[in-house]
């Protein structure tokens, strides 16, 4: 997906290890990165039952888990799901 400005939703990283946060921003800034990502946040990580990482959810314009990997599912995988549920959010916008 090339430009995603503007677009219903949002990405967040929760990094579940013992990852210094100087060192995440160091990492994010480094792959230029541009989203909200928390280091070591063990309230997140009790709260979504977070399984090793790298695990990748993809969250609805609801709230809700839509897609779960564990272990990365390939930018087509990943592309492919967030243009179906930008489709159906922006649909619902166009409902309301």
């Amino acid at each position: 997906m090339n430009n995603l400005k503007d677009k219903p939703f949002a990405l967040i990283g929760v990094n579940n290890f013992n990852e210094d946060p100087d060192n995440l921003k160091q990492v994010m800034t480094e792959e230029n990165l541009n989203w909200r990502s928390f280091a070591h946040s063990a309230a997140i990580a009790d709260q979504w039952n977070l399984p090793p990482t790298p695990a990748y959810y993809i969250i609805d314009h609801t709230g809700k888990i839509r897609h779960k990997w564990i272990g990365s599912p390939g930018e087509k995988a990943i592309d492919t799901a967030l243009e179906h549920l930008i489709r159906e959010a922006e649909d619902a916008e166009q409902r309301e």
